[in-house]
């Protein structure tokens, strides 16, 4: 599984209907579970609204979960992908 970090913003079509959030929340899961991956919602203050962190099987899975996130117009997100302390001390001994 590939991870990675989503650093995101509520969009003002999404702030229009706030109380809708948790069922859009709902919906990202099914979305993300349906491309076999995996996702942690973290509700945040300060610069970003929320921060996410995925588990995909692929860039691929990745890729079409984020055109269907961009379609729907009610975030604006910054996506890194993650490797974790496990993953980058094996690529580094590689070296």
């Amino acid at each position: 599984m590939q991870k990675y970090v989503l650093l995101g913003n509520w969009t003002d079509k999404a702030r229009e209907t706030f109380l809708e959030i948790p069922d859009r929340v709902k919906l990202t899961k099914n979305i993300i579970g349906e491309l076999k991956g995996s996702i942690e919602f973290f509700f945040t203050m300060g610069e970003y609204d929320f921060v996410t962190i995925i588990d995909m099987p692929d860039e691929e899975s990745m890729v079409k979960y984020l055109f269907k996130a961009y379609e729907a117009r009610y975030i604006t997100i910054k996506t890194l992908r993650a490797w974790t302390d496990t993953e980058f001390t094996k690529m580094v001994s590689e070296i």
